[in-house]
């Protein structure tokens, strides 16, 4: 009995009930195979809806043909099936499974049934349409086996990148990607600057993180910032996480050795001991090109904040590091920087190398300063209820002013990846009015939020969701209280080096490139098999 013999309620009837029992027993067989798989009931039947309009294309475009081509509508019908059952199989590989075996088979539970019972006993009729269906199908495994056969250096296929992406992205389950990642980690020695100024039983304690945050939620050391801080916080410490120089090769390659990380950055702490008075110089600002170089001095110890405000800024190459510690080495002193990430959206401008020498200048005019003795007094936005946006992660806002009787200068901190441009120059206005100066405007760069958010770069800077007025009316309330909290203090600057896997730039590049080669591999292969499959429905329809 043919297509046209059956009744139209039948048909639908069945059709609906096939496709219903079909997303259910997919998703069931398919997380019964991987546990961890994305596959849901909702987002198969999401694949359905896309595959059955695939399926009605050819039957659409043979309507005009039925009146005087018989059988061309059941032609394109079956023909239409094993389009939908490549796609469901593409798509079910690509995504859900590993195995294209078990894909192929668990993506013909959708179209087959639906086939058998629309033709029943006359399936021989159309034997044409279903030797063309047979074709795609190959054409479909071919063109899968293709694009797996595209793998890195280190033997990562580009289909196992993009299940472990999507697992991490849609599932929150970063274990495989993190997997791929440490394929490539190398153990390396990093330092951690800390800063601990102690006031009676108080501890405000600056951290200059050796690792990046990074890639991008919820793999490595996305939430770098939020975990030293959330181990160093509490009654008697506030915690102002920076962020130092060195790009995403400077990840670790799962979120447990940056947990492990942060808790040994929280050990170290709590064995340090300030144990007498610091005398203060600075703050002098220093200019190389665009780049704004702010430095403060506590005895043999240099704090350089690093800024291109309102230019726009990126990570700062670690060559910028090594030049200004071996510049600091020949002066007699050791220096942190800082990279205060804090212009996203700039203007770009001329960017000037920071030489060796320019360090030697900028160190040795910093060193000639007179100096004061100083007093500290910090406050974070949890204390009066700021309500972040999606643009400020756990750390919230921080205020830390350093006073000497002559001046107070102001180092405001956010938990925040990069901050709008302008904003700096805003909060130095308003940081003025009070009669202070403003060290700098530093974000953590913490990429907890990365990734997460639909924007051009991925996520929101400082700024983009929690309006300008709201951020200043917070640093001015925190200013004042951090302001009354001004204290002597014994301060102590310290270094942790730590033995850490680091994700390096061979991963970065290596991921890059195996993206590039799968696209131009995709678009090669796409210019023969769209023509082919043209073709094929031309022929299933006139046949």
């Amino acid at each position: 009995m043919s297509l046209y013999q059956k009744t139209p309620v039948f048909l639908v009837v069945a059709c609906l009930f096939s496709a219903v029992l079909s997303g259910l027993i997919v998703t069931w067989l398919i997380r019964t195979i991987d546990p961890k798989s994305i596959a849901s009931v909702r987002r198969f039947f999401g694949l359905l809806f896309v595959s059955t309009l695939i399926w009605l294309i050819p039957v659409v475009i043979s309507i005009p043909f039925s009146s005087f081509l018989h059988g061309a509508t059941t032609n394109e019908f079956v023909f239409g099936g094993f389009l939908a059952w490549g796609f469901e199989f593409v798509v079910i590989n690509g995504t859900f499974l590993r195995s294209p075996s078990g894909s192929l088979f668990i993506a013909a539970v959708h179209p087959v049934p639906i086939l058998l019972l629309a033709l029943s006993t006359s399936i021989h009729e159309y034997l044409f349409p279903v030797f063309s269906g047979l074709i795609v199908l190959l054409m479909v495994a071919v063109f899968l086996w293709r694009i797996d056969s595209v793998k890195t250096k280190n033997g990562i296929s580009s289909l196992e990148i993009l299940r472990a992406f999507l697992k991490t992205w849609v599932g929150h389950e970063p274990a495989e990607l993190e997997t791929y990642f440490s394929r490539y980690a190398r153990r390396d020695s990093v330092t951690t600057g800390v800063i601990i100024a102690q006031t009676g039983e108080k501890r405000v304690v600056l951290v200059l993180p050796g690792i990046h945050p990074g890639p991008f939620s919820p793999v490595g050391s996305y939430n770098l910032s939020e975990l030293i801080y959330g181990e160093l916080k509490g009654p008697d410490i506030t915690p102002i996480v920076l962020h130092g120089t060195g790009g995403h090769e400077r990840n670790v390659p799962t979120n447990k050795i940056a947990s492990e990380y942060a808790a040994e950055v929280s050990r170290f702490v709590t064995t340090q001991r300030p144990t007498g008075k610091v005398l203060m110089r600075g703050p002098l600002r220093s200019r190389v090109g665009i780049t704004n170089i702010t430095t403060l001095a506590f005895g043999k110890e240099v704090l350089a904040v690093v800024s291109n405000s309102p230019y726009r800024s990126d990570d700062l190459d670690p060559i910028t590091v090594s030049d200004a510690s071996g510049a600091a080495s020949e002066l007699g002193i050791r220096v942190m920087v800082v990279d205060a990430h804090n212009s996203v959206d700039g203007e770009s401008g001329p960017q000037a190398d920071i030489t060796r020498d320019g360090w030697n200048g900028i160190l040795g005019r910093t060193l000639q300063l007179k100096e004061y003795d100083f007093k500290i007094g910090v406050a974070n936005s949890d204390e009066i209820g700021f309500k972040r946006g999606a643009d400020i992660s756990d750390g919230g806002i921080s205020v830390a002013i350093f006073a000497t009787e002559y001046a107070k200068c102001v180092l405001v901190s956010a938990d925040s990846n990069n901050a709008t441009s302008g904003l700096r120059e805003k909060i130095d206005a308003e940081v003025t009015a009070l009669g202070m100066s403003l060290l700098d405007l530093c974000t953590s760069d913490t990429h907890k939020l990365a990734a997460r958010n639909i924007t051009d770069r991925g996520y929101f800077a400082l700024g983009e969701q929690s309006s300008t007025e709201t951020i200043l009316d917070c640093i001015k309330q925190l200013i004042r209280i951090a302001e009354g909290r001004l204290a002597q203090c014994d301060l102590q600057v310290a270094r942790l080096q730590s033995d850490v896997p680091l994700i390096g730039a061979e991963s970065l590049d290596d991921f890059a490139t195996l993206t590039k080669n799968t696209i131009s591999m995709a678009k090669t292969y796409a210019k023969v098999m769209i023509p082919a499959f043209l073709a094929l429905l031309a022929i299933s329809l006139f046949y």
